[in-house]
């Protein structure tokens, strides 16, 4: 009977010592950057919904990726999303359009489809990544289809340098922010301007 309790006192240490030796989790995620001044609408200009926002599959993970190279890349197992990457990328677009385009411009991607004529935004994303110094990368196709059904679309190669120094992985989230907010003004501008429409 002593045995066994010392036997399982033991496993208990031993289970604590591996548990406090585990490095802590850390969960991060994207947010809204607002614009210096919202954009005038072009005559005529239909409003807009975010239709998908599409992320390649080495990235459709948990966990933060960074590319070493151009062939390896790095999951870092202990630095993870609050939530799926898609998800949170058009949260934050839809935030970042509206605080930019004029009020009732951008549909709510969560609600009803409703009658009324509008134009569909795509975002198809190649590549959106971190580096060794914490530089961040965004390339990404935005195409609008009209309610003809005619599309345009347009390819962004954004590339944003550490902000302030690379203080590690923690720096990372708010540069990716920063990189969608930069697509956001791209997408906006060309909206307010009529110059994504098809002609």
């Amino acid at each position: 009977m002593i045995r066994l309790k010392a036997m399982t006192v033991l496993v208990g240490v031993l289970l604590f010592g591996a548990c406090a030796s585990s490095p802590p989790m850390h969960f991060y995620t994207l947010t809204e950057i607002g614009p210096e001044a919202p954009l005038a609408a072009a005559p005529g200009m239909l409003p807009v919904r975010i239709g998908r926002v599409s992320v390649p599959g080495e990235l459709d993970r948990p966990s933060l990726v960074r590319r070493l190279d151009e062939t390896r890349l790095e999951i870092s197992e202990q630095d993870r999303w609050a939530a799926p990457l898609e998800e949170m990328m058009t949260r934050v677009l839809y935030s970042d359009l509206t605080a930019r385009l004029p009020p009732g411009m951008v549909a709510d991607p969560n609600g009803p489809a409703g009658l009324e004529q509008r134009q569909l935004l795509s975002v198809d994303v190649q590549e959106f990544y971190s580096t060794a110094d914490c530089a961040v990368r965004l390339k990404a196709t935005w195409s609008l289809r009209q309610p003809d059904r005619s599309t345009a679309q347009t390819n962004e190669d954004i590339r944003l340098p550490a902000a302030g120094g690379c203080s590690g992985t923690a720096s990372v989230p708010a540069q990716m922010s920063r990189a969608l907010a930069q697509l956001s003004d791209h997408i906006a501008a060309g909206i307010a301007a009529g110059i994504a429409a098809p002609k």
